[in-house]
């Protein structure tokens, strides 16, 4: 039994293998129709000379089988063969073909082979006639064991992909057998073995019986989880790793111990070593060697982006500050426009991917426009981590001071919120088809440490469809509205604005916005963008794109003056996500195109 690990420094010592050996006629038929299929064998290297032609009322998947079945089809190049050799090659083909549609549940083919020469080479002609498929007749699947008691082994019985009446297809035999066998191992039972694996074909009835016993052995389970590491806290790793004392023993589960223990980001290697003779009452003692990640980590960057400008990023990481988990992230972001310096203090509440207490403290700067603000945002959050989304409950302080045009203001309040995304994609760096929904609400009390008292609510979606493979159709829209008396008493950073890389193309970064007499940008309480984009795949890891952008940040939903733009982008396609360059104009106002340049993953 070959067991497939993910690329990772994980390294899995164990003094016995269990086997579950499945053989069988099916099984080597299988084999030869896969690795003929995927490889292509027979047609690579064929001899030029002869051109065999299969016909016949025939699916593409049972020609290729046949032309990799034939010997005709694999002479090779440069050794041309005599007439003879041609002559008993031709005898064997009908056999061969026959062989080859076997898997397809065909056993009783008619096959004739005809010759001509036409174009300078011998074709060879196989008509084929499949004749009545083998249907089954009896199907007798037995589990016998502890298992036989299991119920979603039994669930998996009910569901094998092959019933009573069913045309004979070897590789969906093949395909239950193996989900009936890895169900075994994952529930525990890895001793499991068929001890019967029968296909009886009845060539003249064209019928067949399936005849199954699949023995469990016992069941294993985890005994004590120990760790060797003197430098984390155990209670800590128990809550990271995935898997309990009792829980069914299986390669998949220490595959998951494996991985949860070594996403956490405090190690270089995880080691699991387990001995199934070592085993009390079918309880395996599993023991972790754990070796420490590097306690300092430093990064480097430079970076453009046409709302930023020119940027760096500068920062530190401490992945060890105590043996509880706790880290600490320092990053230093200058750039043209927009520069800020932070911390964040990180607090496993279990595992430190999925749950975790977050405090972090950032100084910002930014320019655009006639703004000039300088804001202090301290938060204290409660983040959550799953599979399909993330969402977190926090307090934050905010002190924002700045300027607009000649005015001079300061805000504090105090904002408690609550915000959450989720996404269903089949690949979030690079998405055929996928969505994401992002959700916030904050807010704040004049009477509870706040100079103002408001309520705002955003929302932001973006879906992405493919169609005839090489076309996708990506929109996105943002929407948000605020509840204030008086917008003046709200900081720049609480206003809505729209225009930019992510906005609006075509306009500058938060050029849409309501205006005071002197033309100063103020910022809007409600936003509302959406964008279409049409991207083709063009070659290798380029495509284009055509897009359509429109929105507006306004004071009032029922006056709505929407500004758009369009343009056409070159995109770039790596493992990280995209490289985007986009040439947008304005469709609402006088100007010249701008350039967009962005990059990052689909969602």
């Amino acid at each position: 039994m070959f067991i497939p690990f993910p690329p990772l420094p994980f390294h899995l010592r164990t003094r016995r293998t269990n086997h579950s050996p499945c053989r069988g006629r099916g099984a080597s038929l299988l084999l030869f129709l896969a690795l003929l299929l995927a490889t292509g064998l027979g047609r690579a290297h064929a001899y030029s000379g002869i051109e065999i032609i299969i016909s016949g009322d025939l699916s593409e998947n049972q020609r290729r089988n046949i032309r990799s079945y034939l010997s005709l089809a694999r002479l090779p190049e440069d050794e041309p063969p005599t007439a003879l050799m041609i002559s008993q090659l031709v005898a064997k083909a009908p056999k061969e073909a026959g062989k080859a549609l076997e898997p397809f549940g065909y056993y009783s083919p008619d096959i004739s082979v005809s010759q001509r020469q036409a174009n300078g080479k011998r074709q060879i002609e196989l008509a084929v006639t499949t004749g009545p498929p083998v249907i089954i007749k009896d199907v007798n699947i037995v589990v016998n064991g502890p298992g036989g008691q299991d119920g979603p082994l039994q669930e998996a019985v009910q569901r094998f992909p092959l019933h009573q009446g069913d045309v004979l297809d070897h590789q969906r035999y093949e395909e239950g057998k193996d989900n009936l066998i890895a169900l075994a191992l994952e529930r525990g039972y890895q001793q499991a073995i068929f001890r019967n694996n029968r296909v009886e074909v009845r060539r003249k009835e064209h019928s067949a019986s399936l005849h199954l016993r699949l023995d469990t052995g016992p069941r294993y389970v985890f005994g004590p989880l120990t760790f060797a590491a003197d430098f984390i806290d155990h209670d800590l790793l128990r809550k990271i790793a995935p898997v309990r004392e009792g829980d069914p023993f299986s390669p998949k589960a220490l595959t998951r111990l494996r991985q949860s223990l070594y996403n956490a980001d405090y190690f270089t290697s995880v080691d699991v070593v387990y001995d199934l003779d070592q085993a009390v009452d079918h309880k395996v003692p599993v023991k972790v060697v754990l070796a420490p990640n590097l306690t300092h980590k430093y990064g480097i960057g430079l970076g453009y982006g046409t709302d930023t400008g020119p940027r760096g990023t500068f920062e530190y990481i401490n992945r060890h500050l105590n043996p509880f988990g706790h880290q600490l992230n320092l990053v230093c972001q200058p750039s043209e426009r927009k520069s800020n310096l932070g911390a964040v203090y990180t607090i496993p509440i279990g595992d430190p991917k999925k749950d975790r207490l977050t405090l972090s403290a950032k100084y910002e700067t930014e320019q655009f426009d006639s703004t000039d603000t300088k804001t202090l945002n301290t938060v204290v959050s409660h983040d959550h981590f799953r599979e399909k989304g993330e969402y977190s409950t926090y307090v934050q302080f905010l002190d924002e001071q700045y300027d607009i045009g000649a005015e001079t203001d300061a805000a504090a309040l105090i904002i408690p919120g609550v915000k959450g995304s989720v996404f269903w994609a089949d690949d979030r760096i690079a998405t055929k088809r996928g969505i994401r929904l992002t959700a916030s609400a904050i807010g704040s009390e004049e009477t509870l440490l706040a100079d103002t008292s408001f309520a705002q609510l955003t929302l932001r979606t973006k879906a992405i469809y493919t169609f005839f493979d090489q076309w996708r159709i990506i929109g996105r829209s943002d929407i948000g509205t605020t509840l204030v008396d008086d917008l003046d008493d709200l900081p720049p950073s609480l206003r809505y604005y729209a225009g930019g890389d992510q906005s609006v193309r075509g306009y500058g970064y938060k050029k849409i916005s309501p205006k005071d007499a002197d033309g100063n940008l103020l910022g809007g309480k409600n936003l509302f963008t959406y964008s279409v984009e049409l991207e083709r795949s063009l070659f290798d890891q380029w495509s284009g794109a055509v897009f359509y952008d429109s929105g507006t940040a306004t004071n009032s939903f029922s006056a709505l003056t929407l500004r758009s733009g369009a343009g056409v982008g070159l995109r770039w396609n790596g493992v990280f996500g995209q490289i985007r360059l986009d040439l947008a104009k304005a469709l609402d106002e006088e100007g010249a195109w701008r350039l967009h340049f962005t990059l990052g993953a689909d969602l």
